[in-house]
């Protein structure tokens, strides 16, 4: 795929997406609102690898695991930022990120244009019920993520240790099934559990922590003073700590998915299950040291932007692994050509219900990936099995056939297929900047949003540290164990 059209359809600009076989969407029509359902479940800061059915031996999710054994699962899709509001709003719009222009970065943050048009948008007008069970600020009304959702359930929270849990995440959705009416719905369901803090319930923790946190619910990380100190560079923190706070993480993993479980059942309870199209994914995952650092937001390395992406549809799909890489752009051209609703004509991605079939109806496209929460941003591209990564201070590239972990960096070895690349990137990026929205201001945060934001560590001024490229690694200074994770006031562990 070269030159300026092979550009343009890489990375799915509409005018040309609706010349392109590969990317053709052939709704089957019907009676408005009375199509299948259809139930996005996101996870927050899930990594693809902690599944069962990408490869991880934890055993810490036999539902996510049944549900891709019932249905089909993407190898290798991709997320369009490593942080949550510009990859939901890849995921709501069917753009990557210079197109869609929500994001920014810690000292700037950028809301969703409201002249861009959601896939939820498409369902309401097509006369589905839309509701939106959320749980962090970036998906509310502020950033105008909530648009097209008739319904929104956003439960407030003082401070991150006190976000609505997976079980009242799922409570929430399901009441919401259960009142409904008899209009098809489109539902969102967001949960944040595997997202800092840390700190599953006490179950879990017996299963998944480090044995001296077994049975001590009183160690948590990552609460938000933490977060401060950590994010503008005046601590860091102990490799063992990072690998006793992962596996904290892997408890809350677990616990998610007990939760999403819980809320597959309801569909067999309520009788939804063979009318409904599930689809799941997620906005991002976690780095736990993996290129050297912690968290996410700061690097476009797979830990980041490589994200679980499952659909079961009874009846309709039939159960099957696909290798292709795909993109969140791709997944609300899928959802409207499977339930038969039009979409949006700027949506910029390629139907994935060839590769769902197995009919072959599918024209590979490059990925685009931008974001750095933390500093100067990053620019990703994935084509031809290869996938480039351009920060301030150089490129990195890697063959993710042989290396999907990206250990081997290729750049100097290849330095036409880098130039190459970049030339595509470029032009690409370039071309979605100017047909995307250009009202792209800045957000003006109420104060009772910053606060929360806040004590997620995700406001507050620009970070300390200059430099966090991902052509080196940071610099891990030692701190005491008191600095390295917070000690709750007894009764601060959630009650999950």
């Amino acid at each position: 795929m070269r030159g300026g059209l092979g550009i343009l359809i890489a990375v799915g600009l509409a005018v040309v997406l609706l010349l392109v076989p590969g990317c053709a969407r052939d709704g089957d029509g019907q009676k408005a609102g009375q199509g299948p359902n259809v139930l996005l479940i996101a996870v927050d800061t899930l990594r693809a690898d902690r599944l069962g059915c990408y490869g991880s031996d934890l055993g810490a999710t036999p539902r996510l695991d049944a549900l891709a054994a019932e249905g089909v699962r993407f190898e290798r899709a991709f997320s369009h930022a490593p942080w949550t509001l510009p990859s939901f709003a890849s995921l709501y719009t069917s753009q990557a990120p210079p197109g869609h222009g929500a994001g920014g970065w810690r000292g700037e943050l950028r809301q969703l244009p409201e002249a861009a048009r959601t896939v939820a948008e498409c369902f309401r007008d097509a006369g589905y019920a839309t509701a939106a069970v959320i749980n962090v600020d970036f998906l509310g009304t502020e950033f105008h993520m909530t648009q097209g959702f008739e319904h929104v359930d956003f439960e407030a929270y003082p401070n991150n240790l006190e976000v609505r849990n997976a079980t009242r995440t799922t409570d929430a959705a399901v009441k919401w099934l259960r009142a409904r009416r008899e209009r098809s719905f489109f539902l969102l369901v967001h949960y944040f559990d595997p997202h800092l803090v840390y700190s599953p319930p006490a179950k879990f923790r017996r299963r998944f922590a480090a044995p001296q946190d077994r049975n001590n619910t009183r160690w948590v990380f990552g609460k938000d003073a933490q977060l401060a100190a950590y994010r503008r560079g005046w601590v860091q923190f102990e490799a063992g700590t990072i690998r006793r706070a992962e596996m904290l993480y892997n408890g809350e993993v677990a616990y998610t998915d007990q939760e999403v479980g819980r809320l597959l059942d309801a569909l067999d309870d309520l009788n939804l299950k063979s009318s409904t199209l599930v689809v799941l994914t997620a906005d991002h995952g976690e780095e736990f040291l993996d290129h050297g650092s912690f968290e996410h937001g700061h690097t476009l390395y797979n830990e980041l932007v490589h994200v679980p992406l499952i659909l079961r549809y009874p009846g309709r799909l039939e159960p099957r692994v696909v290798g292709e890489m795909v993109g969140h752009v791709d997944i609300a051209p899928t959802i409207c050509e499977l339930v038969g609703v039009e979409p949006d004509p700027a949506f910029s991605g390629c139907s994935l219900v060839g590769l769902l079939v197995g009919s072959g109806k599918w024209e590979p496209h490059a990925i685009a990936l931008e974001g750095n929460f933390w500093g100067w941003p990053f620019r990703g591209w994935i084509e031809d099995g290869y996938k480039l990564i351009r920060g301030p201070v150089g490129a990195k590239l890697f063959d993710l056939g042989s290396d999907f972990g990206e250990t081997r960096d290729l750049a100097s070895a290849a330095p036409e297929r880098v130039s190459r690349m970049t030339a595509d990137m470029s032009a690409a990026f370039d071309a979605l900047a100017g047909a995307g929205h250009a009202a792209r201001g800045s957000v003006e945060l109420p104060d009772d949003v910053r606060r929360r934001l806040e004590s997620l560590g995700y406001v507050g001024g620009p970070p300390e540290t200059a430099d966090n490229a991902p052509t080196s690694a940071p610099t891990t200074r030692s701190q005491p164990a008191s600095q390295q994770a917070s000690q709750p006031a007894p009764g601060t562990d959630r009650d999950r």
